[in-house]
């Protein structure tokens, strides 16, 4: 027997049951170090898998996030057949301010759920941010996308959330742009952001594409100045009026003028609206508004002098979501020591207004103030009769594609006789714009309609120019020829 047996008293057996039980627990303590091993494993790859889900889908909406896409944007084979939808939700703010942001969310929710529902296997809708979603479709041309996105618009239009038995539902507008053949996810966005933006601005609930008149004045915008540039043009001074006259062709004087807009800059060049006023309009800072004073000027340049002359102007949608104070310390600024309706503000017929009914009673107190109301380019925007009846003016002037070809057998003679006859039933003047050909002026005053301005009547230049000519009649070859 062993020394070792000797001392613990232990014979061969209780040496081999000993081993026995060491070895026991050894494999025991081994299958608990494994069984914590995988118990930690399942954590991480639990753990992995959400944050994995995180990374890939937006928190709030499930609809798949802005990584995801950037790396499926990345994979796909950008080859001119693809295409990107930009969804933003219209008004969808009064959902949270008359709500609550609980109920908003809820909205989003739901609203998510109906686009991905909506998507086929080759179209990912993914969340870009607040009510804005985007769908990138792979293998699609842009005609076809155009309809997609018309059928997400409506999607969002028919899909509704009970918030507190009130029946919640919104709109929606969507930009579409087709990828170009190696362009990055970011292009494609902005692209689609700018069709989007065109859609916003057409009244919303609608479709636009990058292209045609909207991938020009995208255009125009990118190569335009910037913000930092007309912010400091307003502080130089160089955001000024041009006017052009406005003339009564029976009488042969001028009646009036309006204050064209211009950025003349230091150089001497002189650029026109479209380069600058959408930024203008679009932006909700001051420093991108020129000062009230600029306006004023203006009417105190031609009006104190002759009460016969009326100067008018043109407002945006965004002034009449100014508030009522700021809007009427503006008027009475304009009107100092004028007769009132010698100012006229001019809606541009194609301005998208938001809230009509906030922008009928504007109208209606700058009307009760003394200043008429006029509606710009009448024909050429939407729901034109339905503003007729909805906003009470005083003058509607007539867009110049109304005007351009007449008494050549091309013009709308037609629709301006109804307008015409319109006037005399409601009540308003019409003045006839873009009067170019001493034909389409005979044809207007055969018609009845004796105020027009346009090239043939007079350009737009200086201020300082028109001062000194405004007060000269007219050619007698341009007035009105007496009947025997």
């Amino acid at each position: 027997m062993s020394t070792v047996a000797l001392v613990f008293g232990l014979g061969a057996g209780g040496l081999a049951l000993a081993a026995f039980y060491l070895a026991l627990r050894q494999s025991k303590r081994a299958a608990d170090e494994t069984a914590a091993l995988r118990e930690r494993n399942n954590a991480l790859v639990a753990e992995n898998a959400r944050l994995l889900n995180m990374v890939e889908f937006d928190d709030l909406t499930d609809a798949r996030s802005r990584r995801y896409l950037r790396e499926l944007f990345a994979r796909s084979r950008q080859d001119g057949t693809n295409a990107m939808i930009f969804v933003d939700l219209d008004e969808f703010k009064s959902v949270n301010d008359g709500f609550g942001h609980r109920a908003g969310d809820g909205f989003l929710r739901r609203i998510a759920q109906a686009l991905r529902d909506e998507c086929r296997e080759t179209e990912t809708l993914f969340r870009h941010g607040g009510d804005e979603f985007c769908i990138y479709l792979q293998g699609i041309a842009l005609p076809q996308a155009v309809q997609r996105a018309g059928t997400f618009v409506q999607v969002v239009r028919e899909t509704s959330v009970d918030v507190s038995g009130v029946n919640v539902r919104r709109t929606a507008s969507a930009g579409v742009a087709q990828v170009d053949p190696g362009q990055d996810m970011m292009g494609a966005l902005y692209y689609a952001d700018e069709a989007l933006y065109a859609a916003k601005q057409a009244g919303g609930n609608c479709v636009r594409a990058t292209e045609g008149e909207t991938l020009k004045t995208m255009i125009a915008r990118r190569t335009g100045p910037r913000a930092e540039d007309l912010a400091e043009a307003i502080r130089r001074e160089e955001i000024t009026y041009y006017v052009q006259p406005i003339y009564d062709t029976r009488a042969g004087r001028a009646v009036g003028v309006e204050a064209l807009i211009r950025w003349v800059r230091s150089d001497g060049d002189v650029l026109l609206p479209a380069k600058f006023i959408d930024m203008m309009t679009r932006s909700q800072h001051r420093e991108l508004s020129p000062p009230d004073s600029v306006s004023v000027d203006v009417a105190q340049s031609f009006c104190p002098a002759n009460d016969r002359l009326y100067c008018a102007f043109n407002i945006s949608s965004r002034f009449l979501e100014r508030s009522v104070e700021d809007n009427m310390h503006f008027a009475r600024s304009l009107t100092r020591g004028l007769n009132p309706s010698q100012v006229v503000l001019e809606l541009v017929e194609s301005a998208a207004i938001r809230n009509s009914e906030r922008a009928r009673d504007m109208l209606q107190q700058l009307r009760a103030h003394g200043i008429r109301i006029a509606l710009d380019d009448f024909g050429t925007g939407f729901s034109n009769l339905e503003r007729l009846q909805e906003y009470e003016v005083d003058i509607v002037k007539i867009d110049r594609r109304f005007v351009h070809g007449l008494g050549t057998g091309q013009g709308d003679r037609g629709i301006l006789r109804a307008l015409h006859a319109l006037s005399l039933d409601m009540g308003f003047s019409v003045i006839a714009e873009g009067v170019e050909t001493e034909q389409e002026l005979r044809a207007l005053q055969e018609i009845g309609i004796y105020d027009a301005q346009g090239y043939l009547l007079g350009r737009p230049e200086t201020v300082s120019y028109w001062q000194s000519r405004i007060g000269q009649p007219l050619s007698p070859g341009l007035c009105l020829r007496k009947t025997a």
